[in-house]
């Protein structure tokens, strides 16, 4: 995606340097090195000021005459990774201090360093919230930095100022290009030369997106390369995909397990276009259940090393905006081949699993099939046919309705079963957008989950539990969703915010029975969203890893993501040495055996290896956030839209979060949050208490709270940097607090 560029200019790189270093472990002195790489005077002269800011660095070290590669694993080379302004991570070169935790870096310690740099960095030790900061000690070689801004004219003079947080910086442009667009443009700029103290960047534009920020999908186009989403298929990938064959061949299904007759359908969301999953279910007559989660066989038409391949693993996921989506594979496969439309023959992988009536799978088998779904359902229509609330549709799906109150049973059955085991659910809502005619926001609501949401996630749940564990008992490479547990400053940061509401909340070895007893009593009280949402900040983020260390939120010792693989590739790769172990079928044999202890397959055709996976695993994490931080962004852009026509408007809303510069409060009529920055608290002056998470006036004692009611002004609005700023209404400005103003 990128282009490195370096600024050394030597005859040798870096690389070259280190790798003849590492040859020689006793160290090499400088003449020797300019030897070796056939220097001059003047090349000789500069490897010695190179060899003198290594070792300034603590890359390497001096022994008399020698230089080395220090010892010291606390220096390291690696790459930025930034998304916002204050989103900044150092990536090690080495994989294995990669998979360690992410390392962070403050914007004071980049040294000049951008996205995407290459950079000598030093790695402090884990502080007491177990944070490991990084601090740039040399730029090793620029990357090609695009930046997304408005462009203006002035006397004789371009600019584009920046609409990416992560280069707060203008723009400075040769004044013979920039006239071919007027005023006001959106244009993406590569910056080819970066700040100082005594100049401006500079830049040359690379891409005109269109005449405003406030056109339509404008905010998408601009999200997209602030997140360095690809976004474009390459030729040779929409030339391959064009040559798979857009119907099941007999020819495909004849060696598979043949589950056309099966009664199958999938529960999707009103707009989804691409059907992974399929379900069916049956009543066994000892009242046990067979459940078969059916999983589009993607594996199969996207094989390792091709185009296709390639491209999905760079992209990692889809993404997924109010209007548009980024899908990791094309069209013709996403929304084509590999999914599960209904009366069509379709490829899959099937989990079939006999659950009894705790919740527990007794025997499974995991085939290559080839199913017909009989159903597209949406979640709204499912949950009105268990609702029984409307006639016409309980008539038009009559032969399925049992099917679906079966469903419902054993949804219950598992979540009942995963209540008892320790499985967190906040049950969050999400944003929902309205457009107008025009294609406008007309309104942000919360997303409502129904028991139709419910019966698809235990049902996948299920499926990812039942694979993960079967990989793990053969001793397969694999790769593992995995969730951690929190760090101990980060629960006690919590706890006390619990015991603050007069909530115990254990300060130290917690467990996730702990957070879903607390989740269950403040349920329906006033405090239910702040807890909340600060008990989801004070976990940690899932992960992708080849080691298998459970999942905390889920209270599960083992899973993986196997039922996504057409907007995931962790699930694509997860197939795929399912496809490698069924080739094999002495590794499956009996199904109830197989979940006792399966023997080792015996001679599968090559597995992934644990290192190239383990690699795929750091990536694909990466990707994930990627993809989650342009979503959000969108999702806070469109707000601050929608919001921007109702500035002076007053609405009552919640206090859900306060910091040391002002207090978040959430509308009560929209789905929207805004800061009241500690400059609109005019009445007196204000101190954050860390510990009590309230801010509190030093003259009048005033305090505002977590949860506490409070009705807002809409003050200012910035759109272009989703920035909502308010007030709070019918403020009675103190009278010390005025002298204190005018002194």
């Amino acid at each position: 995606m990128r282009r490195q560029t370096t600024e050394s200019n030597l005859p040798f790189s870096i690389d070259d340097l280190l790798r003849e270093l590492r040859e020689e472990p006793e160290g090499l002195p400088a003449h020797e090195l300019a030897g070796r790489f056939h220097l001059d005077r003047e090349g000789r002269k500069r490897l010695t000021g190179m060899l003198g800011q290594l070792q300034g660095t603590g890359l390497l070290r001096r022994q008399g005459q020698d230089y080395q590669l220090s010892r010291n694993r606390q220096v390291q080379l690696g790459r930025i990774r930034q998304r916002r302004r204050k989103m900044i991570q150092f990536i090690p070169e080495n994989s294995d201090e990669r998979t360690k935790g992410r390392i962070k870096i403050e914007p004071e310690d980049l040294g000049g360093a951008f996205d995407g740099d290459r950079v000598i960095a030093s790695i402090s030790k884990p502080d007491r919230e177990g944070d490991r900061f990084a601090r740039v000690g040399m730029i090793i070689a620029r990357s090609q930095l695009l930046i997304t801004g408005r462009l203006h004219h002035g006397f004789r003079q371009y600019w584009v100022e920046s609409l990416d947080e992560k280069f707060p910086f203008d723009i400075d442009l040769a004044s013979d290009v920039a006239p071919d667009y007027a005023d006001g443009w959106v244009v993406v700029v590569e910056v080819t030369s970066y700040p100082t103290g005594r100049h401006p960047a500079r830049g040359r534009i690379v891409e005109a997106l269109g005449s405003s920020s406030a056109e339509p999908g404008m905010d998408i186009e601009i999200v997209i390369r602030k997140h360095d989403l690809p976004h474009r298929f390459p030729d040779e990938v929409l030339e391959e995909a064009s040559t798979i064959s857009p119907v099941v061949t007999p020819a495909q299904s004849s060696d598979r397990l043949d589950l056309r007759a099966l009664p199958t359908v999938t529960i999707d969301g009103e707009t989804a276009r691409d059907f992974d999953d399929a379900i069916s279910l049956r009543r066994l007559p000892d009242g046990d259940f067979e459940l078969t989660v059916h999983i589009a066989d993607v594996s199969y038409y996207v094989r390792t090393g091709t185009p296709l391949d390639l491209e999905a693993q760079l992209r990692g996921t889809s993404v997924y905006f109010p209007e548009r989506a980024i899908p990791m594979l094309p069209e013709s496969l996403s929304n084509g081949i590999c999914s599960l439309k209904p009366k069509v023959d379709r490829l899959a992988m099937s989990a079939l699993m006999v659950v009894d009536r705790g919740g527990r799978v007794k025997s499974y088998q995991i085939r290559e099939s080839v199913i017909c779904s009989n159903e597209r359902m949406t979640y709204t229509d499912v949950n009105h046919l268990l609702q029984h609330d409307d006639p016409q549709l309980a008539m038009r799906y009559a032969e399925l309705l049992d099917l679906f109150q079966t469903m419902e049973e054993l949804a219950r059955i598992l979540i009942g079963m995963r209540m008892r085991r320790g499985a967190i659910d906040f049950n969050l809502p999400e944003s929902i957008f309205e457009f107008d005619d025009e294609g406008r926001v007309a309104g942000v609501l919360k997303s409502e989950r129904n028991i139709a949401h419910r019966i698809i996630e235990e049902f996948m749940l299920l499926a990812n539990e039942t694979v993960a564990g079967h990989l793990e008992r053969l001793g397969i490479p694999s790769i593992y969703r995995i969730h951690e547990a929190p760090s101990p400053p980060r629960v006690l940061e919590f706890a006390e915010l619990a015991r603050a509401y007069g909530h115990r909340f254990p300060s130290a070895d917690v467990t996730s029975h702990d957070y879903q007893h607390l989740s269950k009593r403040i349920e329906g009280r006033p405090e239910e969203r702040v807890l909340a949402y600060a008990m989801l900040r004070s976990l940690q983020r899932a992960r992708y890893s080849v080691r298998n260390e459970g999942h905390f939120g889920l209270a599960s010792p083992v899973y993986t993501h196997f039922t996504s693989p057409i907007r995931r590739y962790p699930d694509l790769l997860v197939h795929r040495i399912l496809r490698g172990l069924l080739q094999d079928s002495a590794a499956w044999g009996d199904s109830t055996a197989a979940v006792r202890q399966p023997e080792p397959p015996k001679g599968p055709p090559r597995p992934i290896g644990r290192a190239e996976l383990d690699l795929m695993a750091v990536e694909a994490s990466e990707r994930e956030r990627a993809a989650d931080a342009a979503e959000n962004e969108i999702e806070e852009w469109r707000k601050a839209v929608f919001i921007a026509e109702r500035v002076g408007e007053e609405f009552a809303g919640m206090i859900i979060q306060i910091r040391e510069f002002g207090l978040f409060v959430e509308l009560d009529d929209f789905f929207i949050e805004g800061l009241v920055p500690l400059r609109n608290l005019t009445d007196d002056f204000y101190r954050y208490d860390e510990r009590t998470h309230t801010l509190t006036g030093k003259n009048g004692g005033k305090k505002f709270k977590l949860g506490e009611r409070v009705k807002v002004r809409v003050e200012r609005v910035d759109a272009d940097r989703h920035q909502i700023d308010l007030s709070i209404v019918n403020q009675s400005r103190s009278r010390g607090a005025g002298r204190r103003r005018r002194r």
